[in-house]
């Protein structure tokens, strides 16, 4: 059986990793032929020069779907292509067309990542219910749950969760290379996020937590606030930290690409979200042994359980969301007991071997 996986996000995410992942898990496995389709010049397309893998690309500049259907159809037709698996709703868009100049034997295979609504339209429920769709996988149950309403046959529905590679963060230790950069003193504590400052991630309410943990905290205890990302809201969110008085404790660092060795640095991993599926920055943390507060967005509940593997809130909690961060900041003992259980689940469950295993048997359900 024979794979194309296609994308048409120029830019690095979440579903993106999660492709390039599996596909390199997978890579050793003969009888499963993998192809990548890519927009030029994407993040993805440099990264797959970068280590060697050839993919095909197509022209994002101009009528994108146009290009991206009619490569769909070359490349299937040149590779005899049993799956077209895509990864985003444009790639969905570009595949369906193409089904109209290609071999009925052709099926699609869709991923999904978040948990954000679709709405209940004809459209969308003739699309996502296109009988051509073999399966549609999701990352968590909160995600697979938003097509409830919009198809009526659940069976094609399927959730594989997400992994990474614990032993690659497991194997890191702390370099203070955040205290260093900041100049912060050796005792002070650091709490943060890895995320885009977009409207999901809901910085806005990371700022206000950090806010209320500044007032109520020990007066010894010496913590700082830092998000690891970039996006279009800083400069809003940068003016939000100045009225809100924490310019002094509240940093953005930027996009880094080094963030296996920052984890082992933070004392917290505070995820204020509004809209998720699963992150793998969860997973991440888990493997580094930082303890996890969070919002109970997307599916993020379903691996964060409550005073076992972490500490979960209502979205916008920021009054629950300071208590638990400052309960783990006091406790070590605590802190211990929420790394070593969530260290175990990650090990166990959610380690790329795992989902190479997942993925390779449930691609193999998928042979006619």
């Amino acid at each position: 059986m024979k794979i194309l996986n296609v994308t048409t996000i120029p830019e690095w995410r979440g579903g993106d990793n999660q492709m390039y992942t599996i596909f390199k898990l997978l890579q050793d496995k003969k009888d499963l032929p993998q192809f990548i389709l890519c927009p030029e010049n994407s993040v993805l397309s440099q990264k797959c020069k970068n280590d060697g893998i050839p993919c095909y690309t197509y022209d994002r500049t101009s009528f994108k779907l146009i290009h991206a259907t009619k490569k769909i159809i070359e490349i299937c037709k040149k590779e005899n292509i049993d799956i077209i698996h895509v990864h985003d709703s444009s790639a969905l868009n570009a595949a369906l067309l193409s089904l109209l100049f290609l071999p009925k034997s052709i099926q699609i295979l869709l991923s999904r990542k978040r948990n954000n609504p679709i709405k209940e339209k004809f459209l969308n429920k003739f699309k996502y219910s296109h009988p051509r769709i073999v399966k549609i996988v999701s990352v968590s149950k909160a995600v697979e749950a938003i097509f409830k309403n919009i198809i009526s046959d659940k069976e094609r529905l399927v959730t594989i969760y997400d992994a990474v590679d614990v032993s690659e963060f497991a194997s890191k230790t702390n370099q203070n290379l955040l205290h260093k950069e900041y100049n912060f003193d050796q005792d002070v504590k650091i709490v943060g996020n890895i995320a885009g400052l977009t409207d999901q991630k809901d910085i806005y309410t990371f700022i206000d937590t950090a806010k209320k943990v500044l007032e109520n905290k020990p007066s010894d205890l010496k913590i700082k606030f830092l998000v690891i990302g970039d996006g279009e809201l800083k400069n809003e969110l940068l003016q939000y930290i100045k009225s809100q008085n924490v310019e002094d404790s509240v940093f953005f660092t930027g996009f880094r690409n080094n963030v296996s060795d920052l984890l082992p640095e933070l004392d917290v991993l505070l995820m204020t979200s509004i809209s998720e599926g699963l992150p793998l920055t969860i997973y991440e943390a888990f493997a580094s042994k930082v303890p996890v507060v969070s919002t109970k967005a997307g599916g993020i509940a379903e691996v964060v359980i409550e005073n076992e593997t972490g500490f979960v809130t209502e979205l916008k909690d920021s009054k629950s969301l300071s208590e638990k961060v400052l309960k783990l900041l006091v406790n070590d003992e605590l802190s211990k007991k929420i790394t070593s259980n969530a260290f175990e689940i990650v090990k166990k469950n959610h380690d790329v071997s795992v989902m190479k295993e997942n993925y390779y048997e449930f691609y193999k359900t998928l042979i006619r």
